[in-house]
């Protein structure tokens, strides 16, 4: 197998052609996409701790239902209309028409979302929504998402990745912000859901600035064409959502909410691991379904493969380093009422290493237009996971919700392979994937002997292992293999930062 020069060498040039302009343009959105993503957890993580301090768990347990609740909602509201409609306006034809055919379909699923809900009230008045007091705070959820989800989708679909990117900053800057002064006043119910919606508005004005789409008049075949991808997308993306909070749900049904405000705070704090294949995902998916478009598959091919070379690079050494830190981050960061959510935690770190994997393979799916393919791989996974949620968590707990979801990210991957396999090719760089494992190893030996030499009782020691762990991985990886140094070289230089000659 032959193995490129650098991580996107081979993007964006065709025979004959050296310029290599998408290569270039993918290499500053990841970067971009990289910084926004680290930015993004580093703000939802310092505010997340705050709120373990401050405020009840049964609290952050109702607002992380809210928090689930919405998002199985937006299922119906969203209803796969944003992917679609990026996948559609991305190829360049009719771009406006099939803008206005999704803020127009957008609308439609709105009001048929709201009405279901109000019927759900009246039917089931006893129900969590009702008793804990979210059924409103949903509906204000849904409306404000209306126009939040319209405007960054708009952005993301002209191909402003960046402003997509930074509209997300905005909307957890904002909201993490209007959650900590509310909360410090002592209005927490009403600062962490009141500050999901203030970060919607703020990253949806963001957002529209850059919005050069028009309404203009569609036809049937716009919004025929519309509403079959956005179905098929619709059942991807909303089974994607399910992995993410059908576990809180069950947790919630079977256990207690302080439990299920416990797993969701371990499973945030997880995502680390997940940060770079959301960025790849975010840059990736319109370029693939351009490259579609032009029929350059194998662009979609390299992009595939070192794409998940890249996510992975971060992925691996998170979940190692969860394993000899884990007990030491939840602790001190979060408090010893949320250890007991440590050893679930070492099988979600995992999850997000299957995750690399699922995503970037589905979402390849989607972009040159097998969106079937991605729902039947995904679907299968989803009927196991409740299967198993159903089974394992009323004997093992916390842990027993996330080895199910192990077990069946791991079976939605395997197909999504199986099913991508018979329309591209499907590479992947299993030797610098072994380098990753390796040099993961190696760092743990320095963390456990860090711990030995200094056992890690404050914040400021974990940080120091944890930074300097990581700083070892990444000059290892450096140093052996070749075509990472020379991605993150063209990416730090391409930024202005002069690459130092030693590395």
């Amino acid at each position: 197998m032959a193995q490129t020069a650098d991580i996107f060498s081979n993007i964006g040039k065709k025979k004959g052609d050296g310029k290599g302009g998408d290569k270039d343009a993918v290499h500053s959105q990841t970067f971009v996409s990289l910084l926004s993503q680290f930015g993004l957890t580093a703000i939802g993580f310092l505010s997340t701790i705050y709120f373990t301090r401050a405020v009840d768990p049964s609290i952050v347990g109702v607002y992380f239902l809210f928090f689930s609740y919405s998002a199985l909602f937006y299922l119906f509201s969203e209803s796969g209309i944003g992917e679609s409609s990026v996948k559609l306006i991305s190829e360049g034809k009719e771009r406006n028409e099939y803008y206005t055919a999704s803020m127009t379909l957008r609308a439609v699923y709105l009001i048929l979302c709201v009405a279901l809900l109000f019927v759900s009230a009246i039917l089931f008045p006893s129900s969590t929504v009702m008793e804990t007091g979210i059924f409103w705070w949903i509906v204000a959820a849904l409306l404000i998402d209306y126009f939040y989800n319209s405007r960054i989708y708009a952005a993301y679909a002209d191909g402003k990745v960046n402003a997509f990117q930074v509209s997300l900053f905005l909307n957890t800057a904002v909201r993490s912000l209007f959650q900590i002064v509310f909360v410090y006043l002592g209005y927490h119910s009403f600062g962490l859901m009141g500050g999901f919606l203030i970060g919607m508005i703020f990253a949806a004005i963001f957002a529209h600035r850059y919005n050069q789409l028009k309404l203009v008049k569609f036809s049937n075949e716009n919004f025929k064409r519309l509403s079959t991808y956005a179905i098929l997308i619709f059942l991807v993306m909303s089974s994607y959502l399910v992995y993410q909070n059908i576990d809180v749900v069950f947790i919630g049904r079977y256990m207690t909410e302080a439990d299920a405000g416990i797993y969701r705070i371990v499973y945030q704090f997880s995502m680390l691991a997940g940060l770079a294949a959301t960025s790849v995902k975010a840059v990736l998916y319109p370029k693939f379904s351009a490259w579609n478009e032009s029929k350059q598959f194998e662009n979609i091919t390299e992009g595939l493969k070192s794409g998940t070379s890249l996510s992975l690079m971060l992925a691996i050494p998170i979940f190692f380093s969860f394993l000899i830190l884990g007990y030491d981050f939840i602790n001190l960061f979060y408090g010893g009422a949320y250890v007991a959510g440590v050893p679930a935690l070492f099988l979600l770190s995992f999850i997000q290493i299957i995750t690399v994997f699922m995503y970037l393979q589905g979402i390849c799916l989607n972009a040159i237009s097998h969106p079937k393919y991605a729902f039947l791989s995904i679907a299968v996974g989803i009927i196991a996971n409740v299967i198993l949620n159903m089974i394992l968590i009323p004997i093992y707990g916390m842990e027993g919700a996330a080895l199910g979801t192990v077990i069946a990210m791991l079976l939605n991957s395997v197909l999504a392979y199986l099913f991508l396999r018979k329309v591209i090719a499907v590479r992947y760089n299993w030797k610098s994937i072994s380098k990753m494992v390796i040099a993961s190893l190696l760092m743990c030996v320095f963390l456990l002997g860090f711990k030995y030499v200094l056992p890690i009782d404050n914040v400021i020691l974990l940080l120091i292992a944890f930074t300097v762990g990581g700083l070892l991985y990444g000059l290892i990886m450096l140093k052996v293999d070749k075509a990472i140094h020379d991605t993150v070289s063209e990416m730090a230089e391409s930024f202005g930062v002069k690459w130092p000659k030693w590395l």
